[in-house]
Parts: C-alpha cells; structure tokens; sequence
C-alpha cells in the first residue's frame, strides 16, 4: 500500500483499465490527499469533490470494488479510512 510508502500515491495504469472519468478523476482526488499526507476520509473527499455525495459513494465503491482503494483497518476511527492500494492488487 502507498501510504507508508515515500513515492507518489499515483499510478499511470488507471488511465488504461477503461473507468468511468468520474471514477479516474475520485482516484486522483485520493492520490492528492494522500500525497498531501492527510487521510483519506469521506470527509476529506466530500470537501474538494465537485460531484454529488451520491455520485462520489458510487465511485468511492467502485474504486473498493476493484481494490484500487481499500479501508485502513484502524480500530476507533470515527469515520473510514482509505488507503491507496498497490497497483498489483488492482482488479
């Protein structure tokens, strides 16, 4: 997973699995927080999001669904956590 990692969150095979813009630009949004060193909470996307909560619950799940993006297993958290998966784990 990127987050302990010291390079970009970022990966260039994204823009070759054929997702929705939408779904890229979500990805992207959570490669930035993540780089920024800040969580990436829905709370964290929904404040730079341009679309609906809706539409970003529905790409947030896609991303979970294709294991781009996974929930950090920290106990305690108030809200979910996401991290930026390995591109090897992606589906």
């Amino acid at each position: 997973m990127h987050s302990s990692s010291t390079g970009p969150a970022m990966s260039q095979k994204i823009f070759s699995m054929n997702l929705d813009v939408e779904t890229v630009s979500l990805y992207l949004l959570c490669c930035a927080v993540a780089d920024a060193g800040a969580p990436i909470t829905d709370r964290t996307l929904q404040e730079k999001w341009n679309g609906s909560p809706e539409a970003l619950e529905k790409h947030r799940d896609l991303l979970e669904k294709r294991n781009i993006i996974g929930r950090h297993p920290e106990k305690g958290m108030e809200e979910n956590v996401y991290l930026v998966m390995d591109e090897k784990k992606w589906c």
